[in-house]
């Protein structure tokens, strides 16, 4: 029968390559395994040494103050350091270190980084952005060991600085955080860790963070476990993250810690709310047209979302469903919708085109990449009538991702317009790094341009600039006949708008002129 000791060496082995017993002063008091891979001969060889003896100097540091860790969690890991005894051979090895109540030693469980990352890497010089981990944090919270004892803390540092030493403070976090792997960094000063409850010695555990670090900060922490655990829960959580993720100026942690308790309930509420919406398809499309400024028929028309209820405006909704994480779900929905209708579509002698709206954290998402993917694919006979629209009510962390997204879709053979270019996050950066064949002028340049000089130049120099990159301009908010005029006069290449037809729910009517005109008010004119 194995005793309590053995025991415990035999479950780090079924993990682990080495295990290593340091004391108090780090020096090693007991070790077995693979030592050969680490350049050690036998326990007798390094028993009674310091473990700065066989880490890099780099890596010390960091390895103590991890170690200091201690006293507020049992475990913390793994964190990657160089380790061995020949200083020209040291493995890259993601180490666990853990300290039991009531014992001498600290314990430290040795891998090869090959078996947690299946190739041997350099640590990360930076943490995952906020998309990224916002998309892993359910399957994050799932995963855990434990979900009743996760925890998320969020840090916002003083004036929104960075660190001090920026590598050594998010290492610090990544050592912090669930399985070494679950810590985020959101700009301006802002990360997020997720970790395992410390019997509620969490204020200690961030008080000993910033004395490690010498970082001056302000933390909230939300509890995983809050609620039942459903995926409604999860996503209401998700959602306040998101919150502190996105907004642009300081937040105060408190009071959102506060109102994450206080509010939970009715936000899961308006979260199960969507869900029910969505299942039972209380939304359809309403289309409307975009017309060429130079002249001839409709050239397609854009899908545009109404739901069935009054508890919103379809942006709300829209925005909503992208901040608890049931955009790509709705994405997917609409896609199949506009899909459908097209197949559905009898007159074969004239084909219409519909740009459906797609967000841009759907296209950044892996899983919704896959699907959109097959969906192409299996329908890629209607390249010429399905047009994607990239939407997006905030900023998209990683501009590559989204790319890479579009990049896919127009290899596929559809074609790509930009929506609300130059409102928001959408601006020249986007052009810059991200190749469409369409970009929409947002309709806040085309409402009073006729009056207003600036405004003019700022449509002047979007117009250029996409012709110039081989890019068709469409305007948006076009509602009056001296709008229409100056746009064209600028160089814009087709428009969108009252003066063009309403959004209608019956495609053929929207396809038809007479029936628009017929469904709309007279265009109005500007007067002079």
């Amino acid at each position: 029968m194995l005793n309590k000791a053995h025991r415990f060496v035999s479950y780090a082995f079924c993990v682990g390559d080495v295990f290593i017993d340091v004391d108090r002063d780090l020096r090693v008091t007991y070790a077995d395994g693979a030592l050969n891979w680490l350049g050690m001969d036998t326990l007798k060889s390094i028993k009674g040494r310091s473990l700065s003896e066989f880490v890099d100097g780099s890596d010390f540091g960091l390895l103590t103050s991890t170690l200091q860790l201690l006293g507020s969690k049992q475990r913390v890991g793994p964190i990657a350091i160089h380790i061995g005894a020949d200083p020209s051979a040291r493995q890259l090895a993601g180490l666990f270190l853990s300290h039991l109540p009531g014992d001498k030693v600290v314990h430290i469980v040795a891998v090869a980084m090959s078996r947690l990352d299946g190739v041997v890497v350099k640590p990360p010089q930076r943490l995952p952005d906020g998309d990224t981990f916002l998309s892993r944090l359910p399957s994050l919270i799932a995963d855990g060991s434990d979900a009743d004892s996760i925890l998320i803390s969020l840090i916002q540092l003083a004036n929104g600085s960075a660190p001090k030493d920026q590598d050594f403070f998010t290492r610090q976090l990544a050592a912090l955080s669930l399985g070494g792997q679950a810590a985020a960094e959101f700009g301006a000063g802002r990360y997020a860790v997720v970790h395992e409850k410390e019997g509620g010695a969490e204020d200690g555990l961030m008080t000993r963070l910033a004395d490690l670090t010498g970082e001056t900060f302000e933390s909230a922490t939300l509890d995983a476990n809050i609620g039942d655990g459903s995926k409604d829960a999860v996503r209401a959580l998700v959602y306040s993250v998101r919150k502190f993720a996105d907004t642009a100026t300081d937040i105060d942690l408190n009071t959102l810690q506060q109102d994450f308790s206080e509010n939970f309930e009715d936000l899961r509420e308006r979260i199960a709310s969507l869900r029910r919406l969505m299942k039972e398809r209380r939304f359809h499309a309403a289309y409307q047209p975009i017309v060429p400024l130079s002249g001839g028929d409709i050239h397609h028309v854009e899908a545009l979302v109404r739901f069935d209820t009054r508890s919103g405006s379809p942006f709300e909704l829209i925005t909503f469903a992208e901040e608890v994480g049931l955009i790509g779900e709705f994405d997917m929905m609409m896609l199949n919708a506009v899909t459908n209708t097209l197949k559905e579509w009898k007159d074969k002698k004239k084909k219409p085109c519909i740009a459906v709206n797609l967000s841009a954290r759907s296209l950044t998402a892996s899983d919704f990449q896959e699907a959109l993917k097959e969906h192409l694919e299996r329908h890629q006979a209607l390249s010429d009538q399905l047009l994607i629209e990239v939407t997006e009510s905030a900023q998209v962390s990683d501009l590559s991702r989204l790319s890479e997204a579009v990049k896919n879709v127009r290899a596929a053979g559809f074609k790509v317009c930009l929506d609300d270019f130059g409102a928001g996050a959408s601006g020249f950066q986007y052009l810059k790094n991200i190749k469409v064949d369409f970009v929409k002028i947002d309709g806040s340049f085309v409402k009073g341009a006729e009056h207003d000089h600036e405004l003019r130049a700022f449509l002047h120099a979007m117009t250029t600039l996409c012709t110039g990159l081989g890019i068709n301009t469409i305007a948006e908010h076009v509602e009056t006949v001296a709008q229409a005029d100056l746009l064209r006069q600028l160089g814009a290449d087709y428009a969108q708008g009252f003066l063009f037809g309403h959004p209608l729910v019956n495609l053929a009517n929207a396809l038809n002129p007479q029936a628009q005109m017929r469904s709309a008010p007279a265009p109005r004119v500007a007067l002079p």
